[in-house]
This record gives C-alpha cells, sequence and structure tokens, in this order.
C-alpha cells in the first residue's frame, strides 16, 4: 500500500509503523500535497490537513481514532505578529504546508479583531526571511517553526494551539488519516502503526539529533497527543462551523 506521511517530527509517533513495515511504500510530504496526491489516487492513505478533511468529506472516508493533535501547545504551529506594524494585519505569509494553519490563523484573528485576514501560502524560507528583516505578519509550520529564530523587540509569537484554547477551551486536530472512497480501512489499521511509534519512542527521540532529546520528549508525549478525544472533537467541530461562517471551507 502506498501511504502518504507527513515529513515533520510532529507526525513520527503516527507513522513509525509504517516507516518501518516493508509491506508499505511511504510517500514523505507535506499535508496540504498529500490531500492532492490522495485525490489523484498517487497514494492510498494519506495523513492529511484536517480542514482538508472537512472540504473533501464526500469523497473521502476518514479516521476519527487517531490524529495530530494538541491541547494547550503544539510548538511547532506558531503566529509571528509585528509589533511594529498595524494590526490586524491585511495579509500575513503563510507556511505552505498546512492548510489547517492557514485557516487556523485567520478565524483566531478574526475572533481578536472581527477582521478576517488574507493569507499567501509562501515558501517557508522566503518567510523566515522577512521575519529576519523584521517585516510583516507570519505563520511558520511544522519543523520550519520548531526551528524559528526571531527578535522579540519585534514580533510576539503565538502558539495556534495555545491561542486556540484559550479563546475555545477546546483542543485542536491537526492533521487526520484519510483514503479515497470506496477505500476504508479500520480504525485499527492506523492505530497499531501508532502503537509501534509509541512502544518505540526512544527510537524516534534519538533519530531526532537537531534538538535535545528532554524537548523532543516532551514534545512528542506530553505536549501533542495522537489519540483523539471527545475535546478534539469539540474542537474540530467548532472549527467547522467558524470555517463555514467565514467562508473558509
Amino acid at each position: 500500500m502506498k501511504i502518504g506521511i507527513v515529513k515533520h517530527l510532529n507526525a513520527r509517533p503516527l507513522t513509525w509503523g509504517f516507516e518501518h513495515n516493508p509491506g508499505h511504500t511511504v510517500i514523505p510530504e507535506n499535508p496540504s500535497l498529500l490531500k492532492d496526491y490522495l485525490l489523484r489516487g498517487l497514494v492510498d492513505v494519506g495523513l492529511i490537513s484536517s480542514i482538508e478533511c472537512l472540504r473533501n468529506s464526500e469523497v473521502l472516508s476518514v479516521s476519527m481514532k487517531v490524529g495530530v493533535c494538541a491541547k494547550e501547545k503544539v510548538r511547532s504551529i506558531k503566529f509571528f505578529r509585528n509589533k511594529k506594524e498595524p494590526y490586524p494585519p491585511f495579509r500575513i505569509l503563510t507556511d505552505n504546508g498546512s492548510r489547517t494553519s492557514m485557516a487556523l490563523v485567520r478565524v483566531l484573528v478574526h475572533i481578536e479583531s472581527g477582521h478576517l485576514p488574507e493569507v499567501a501560502p509562501t515558501d517557508p524560507k522566503i518567510i523566515r526571511e522577512e521575519i529576519a528583516l523584521g517585516r510583516g505578519s507570519h505563520m511558520l509550520f511544522g519543523d520550519n517553526a520548531l526551528f524559528a529564530e526571531w527578535d522579540p523587540e519585534i514580533y510576539e509569537v503565538k502558539d495556534l494551539a495555545g491561542w486556540w484554547y484559550e479563546v475555545t477551551g477546546t483542543s485542536f486536530i491537526f492533521a487526520l488519516w484519510a483514503s479515497k472512497k470506496p477505500l476504508e480501512l479500520p480504525d485499527s489499521f492506523f492505530l497499531d502503526s501508532l502503537n509501534y511509534g509509541q512502544t518505540h519512542i526512544e527510537e524516534i527521540i534519538n533519530k531526532e539529533s537537531r534538538l535535545p532529546s528532554d524537548l523532543v520528549r516532551t514534545y512528542l508525549t506530553q505536549e501533542l497527543h495522537y489519540e483523539i478525544t471527545d475535546s478534539d472533537r469539540e474542537g474540530l467541530e467548532r472549527f467547522s462551523r467558524y470555517c463555514s461562517d467565514l467562508g473558509i471551507l
């Protein structure tokens, strides 16, 4: 089976079992592109942005058993609010890797200010250059957010999961496993891969050489969670309503 996996650290526990199963072919990519691969039949299963599961519910089968979820901190999705420029911003440069994050930052800015900003999906390298120059407000996703640097005199940086939790009191699902109908796999298919990843969590931690092991362990075992809770479901339903009301869906 061809399985599209997210190439960032935040998804490793979910995908580790598939990556170590010779019976599968794994294709690593950003979740925004994996949705396109899935609809075009280039992969059988993909870990895709949760908003794309909402947008394509008529053609996709989605597992609501596991996903990339966070409550008070996701760490790897950050909004860089420029304190030197007017707020709310008219346009936000957004990392083109996650369409859920693009929508979420628009929803949160709208809740806070009443203004729905435009977003411009952009190569994260360009966003990092803009942050270094202190120009504009931006969103970074995944490893690009984990390793971002900024001047705190210019930028107030907000964790999108923490911001969402402050506003709604619910946690958030950023990515879900999906397949194109009529293919519908049992939840156990995805749960088995997660169980393998959690059983071998120290291997995942040791494989990540760019960050201190204690930070990676906290990130993967405490800040993120992967089995979907009632709070996650409630958060996704609320996010869907916001997006629908604002015309984002």
